[in-house]
């Protein structure tokens, strides 16, 4: 649901909730200005409860799941209340009168909870209101993303593999195959495994970071074999490697940086880390390249970027961070994510 319908429905309770409430009675013998002056502060008191709930209560507490919490703030709140909307109602009635002399004279315990039923009442609606507006969004979201989820599908598809990476591949396993038979086999495995990687774990929506895991690293070893300096080339995978990913996600960004790569700094031309703790994936790669054959701009743009941030997107809405920095000779790409918990892996 969007900014502007949720903007309207509030206006809409509210001037339901006006005209309800409205003292008819005493608009046709005449208000005098200290009723109409009760009547707002009342009103608009109330209206505070509501949006006490709606936006610090619920989203605090409810939408994080932490019940215990969110009962016992609630009751405090709904206790409490009543007392600061009769000091706002005595502080009208002392302006009127002209004097603050006896400022709470009349104040009871029974005045006190005569106005819990009101205020609890404000913070239900409040609560409720704030759960049926994320339900509908929710709905609308997963109508949005199941209506582009054929194209992201489509797009991971044709994003699978490099068609010039298994080029390459292929004739260099063909050179190994006189001079290093055992390494051509090793490598021949490599690309089996890459493959049915591809064809099958990508099926699921999720799977753990151990086969992605695995699928760098074979990557990362068929590129080492077209190279002169292998140990150019770093990996590490630390942390949780259980926890669940979206299948080949950071492919585009090894593309890149192996696209880019240039092997005759005599540092490590590619660098590629990899971190998951407490269910937050940490990924990072750098890579020097020369300027003169390429751009820092045109590390950052093309097809593969474009499909990833798309996929990140759809996938981890607003719980992904990525920050690509082009310099003049490192290319660096940071991702980090928030995976979910409650992800099932299916195959």
């Amino acid at each position: 649901m969007s900014k502007k319908k949720i903007k309207y429905i509030h206006i809409f309770i509210w001037l339901f909730a006006i005209f309800a409430n409205m003292p008819y009675s005493g608009i046709r013998q005449g208000l005098a200005p200290r009723d109409i002056v009760t009547f707002s502060i009342a009103f608009l008191y109330l209206m505070f409860v509501f949006y006490i709930f709606y936006y610090l209560v619920v989203p605090g507490f409810l939408e994080r799941r932490k019940m215990t919490a969110f009962f016992l703030v609630a009751f405090l709140v709904v206790l409490i209340m009543p007392f600061f909307g009769y000091t706002l109602l005595f502080f009208s009635r002392a302006f009127f009168d002209g004097t603050f002399n006896h400022f709470y004279r009349g104040y009871s315990l029974k005045m006190h909870m005569s106005a819990y039923y009101p205020v609890l009442t404000a913070a239900v609606f409040g609560s409720f209101f704030r759960v049926i507006i994320n339900w509908f969004t929710t709905l609308n979201q997963k109508a949005e993303l199941d209506k582009q989820k054929l194209t992201a599908e489509l797009d991971l598809l044709k994003s699978k593999l490099n068609p010039h990476f298994l080029f390459n591949t292929l004739n260099n396993i063909d050179s190994l195959i006189h001079s290093n038979p055992d390494g051509a086999s090793t490598a021949l495995i490599r690309l089996s495994e890459i493959m049915r990687y591809l064809t099958y774990e990508t099926d699921s929506d999720f799977v753990p970071l151990s086969k992605e895991v695995d699928y760098i690293s074979n990557l990362i070893e068929l590129h080492r074999i077209r190279v002169k300096s292998p140990d150019d080339i770093i990996f590490t995978a630390e942390g949780d490697l259980a926890v669940l990913i979206s299948p080949s996600l950071f492919a585009p960004l090894l593309e890149n940086g192996f696209k880019f790569a240039s092997f005759r700094t005599g540092k490590p031309a590619v660098e590629i880390r990899l971190l998951s703790k407490k269910g937050i994936i940490f990924f990072s790669i750098s890579n020097y390249y020369e300027k003169s054959n390429i751009s820092p701009a045109g590390v950052n743009s093309g097809y593969g970027i474009s499909n990833l941030k798309k996929r990140l997107e759809l996938s981890y809405p607003g719980r992904y961070n990525l920050n690509i920095e082009p310099s003049d000779q490192i290319f660096s790409a940071k991702l980090t994510i928030e995976t979910n918990a409650n992800q099932l892996y299916s195959h």
